[in-house]
């Protein structure tokens, strides 16, 4: 007994003043120092001795994150108050039941209270705000049309890094001895496409499809207008009852968009302009669309028929005054895909099989007699005569009974069949 109790006297005012034997401040060993010797340990370790990693944690995203040298972030200790908290942890109980703790565990491990240096911080946290704000991201469907495999793409919501905030959360941890500290983001403006969106209806049944071919004639420039719109074109997502407008997707004729020469009609003769070339972006995407019974919102043939168009059924657009638009009335999302090479342009239209099917008659031809009246004709005798016509084409939709369910009337008016050496051209087009 006299052995015992000298022992826990001994060891009582060993430790009255000073940490038991097996104490750790982060990786310093304070084993047995009071206050002052602990404080003058503490100062001459490195940073690095209580906290490796400084690691911004995205809260709603665990999987992110951004980790930080302490020094990077300007971590430092703060020595007084780390080891007055220390001190407090190790003598916040009585003797005996301390005694107890030391002698059922191998060592005390303690958290250190940290800072830093604002400046250096809030640096830090400007650069990071360049990776993490974004706008909100669509989701897309990525499709193999040879194999009709396709991946949906994840959306996100646009955010904002609340680099203050941020700031405020690093400071209240690192004070902790924590070194992961959660990022304060807002998430603000939803995607307009969302991945449950297409999974509940995915795009990826060919709905229709059309190509046209390119003239005889056709320059560079032209081809080069054509492949340039129709990159913008490929792999736009419509979702139900949004429109489409072949004008806002084309923006400006500027060289600046990548725009070259090539001819135009206007005011009844062929000019040298920027863009030419869009018409047969129009008119084959206008015949997709039909083909997929779309709803046609505006759509306005060529003055000039010209015979790498079907008769009847092509589409011209002009910024400012003509435009090819239509409605996505399918309800669901549908998916433009579009193809332009050295001697052809392609659309085709994805999305939820509808069981339609749709023809088009041949054209009915009416020339414009010397009477002033349109009387039936043939195309032979249009280029012959060399007069304005008209025609009509009607457009069948069948369901997948085979009964109609609706017929159109397709009516185009032209003052030239564009074809031949007749064809007013105000100046050559540049090569």
């Amino acid at each position: 007994m006299l052995v015992a109790a000298i022992f826990l006297l001994v060891d009582y005012l060993k430790i009255k003043n000073s940490f038991p034997n097996g104490t750790f401040i982060g990786e310093v060993d304070v084993s047995l120092l009071d206050r002052d010797e602990a404080i003058e340990k503490i100062e001459k370790a490195p940073v690095t001795a209580f906290i490796r990693d400084v690691i911004f944690q995205n809260p709603a995203n665990t999987g992110e994150s951004f980790s930080f040298l302490p020094q990077e972030v300007g971590a430092y200790i703060l020595p007084g108050e780390t080891v007055d908290n220390a001190f407090d942890l190790t003598h916040n109980e009585n003797y005996i039941r301390d005694l107890r703790k030391r002698l059922s565990r191998e060592a005390l491990m303690l958290p250190a209270r940290l800072s830093l240096d604002e400046t250096l911080a809030t640096q830090v946290l400007s650069d990071l705000s360049q990776k993490i704000n974004s706008p909100a991201k669509d989701s897309s469907v990525i499709l193999d049309e040879e194999t009709g495999g396709y991946h949906i793409t994840p959306d996100s919501p646009s955010r904002l890094l609340r680099p203050a905030d941020t700031l405020v959360n690093a400071k209240k941890q690192l004070y902790k001895g924590e070194s992961v500290i959660p990022l304060a983001i807002d998430y603000l403006g939803q995607p307009r496409v969302t991945e449950k969106m297409l999974r509940a209806a995915p795009p990826v049944h060919r709905l229709s499809a059309f190509t046209t071919y390119y003239g005889a004639h056709d320059s560079p420039n032209r081809i080069h207008n054509i492949k340039l719109i129709a990159s913008w074109i490929n792999n736009t997502l419509l979702l139900s009852n949004e429109v489409f407008s072949l004008l806002n997707v084309i923006g400006d004729f500027s060289e600046e968009r990548g725009f070259k020469e090539a001819y135009v009609i206007m005011s009844g003769e062929l000019v040298p302009e920027l863009g030419g070339g869009t018409c047969q972006i129009g008119t084959t995407l206008y015949n997709t669309v039909a083909l997929a019974d779309l709803d046609v919102l505006s759509r306005r043939n060529h003055s000039f028929f010209f015979n790498i168009y079907p008769l009847g059924r092509d589409a011209t657009v002009y910024p400012g005054q003509v435009d090819f638009k239509f409605k996505n009335n399918t309800g669901h999302p549908i998916l433009l895909k579009a193809l332009a090479t050295n001697r052809k342009l392609s659309f085709r239209i994805y999305g939820t099989p509808t069981g339609k099917t749709i023809e088009f008659s041949n054209p009915s031809i009416f020339i414009l007699g010397e009477s002033g009246v349109y009387q039936p004709s043939t195309l032979r005798a249009v280029i012959s005569l060399d007069r304005p016509f008209r025609t009509t084409v009607t457009r069948t939709v069948k369901d997948s009974g085979g009964n109609i369910i609706k017929e159109e009337t397709i009516r185009s008016f032209y003052k030239l069949y564009g074809d031949k050496t007749n064809v007013p051209i105000k100046r050559p087009e540049s090569r």
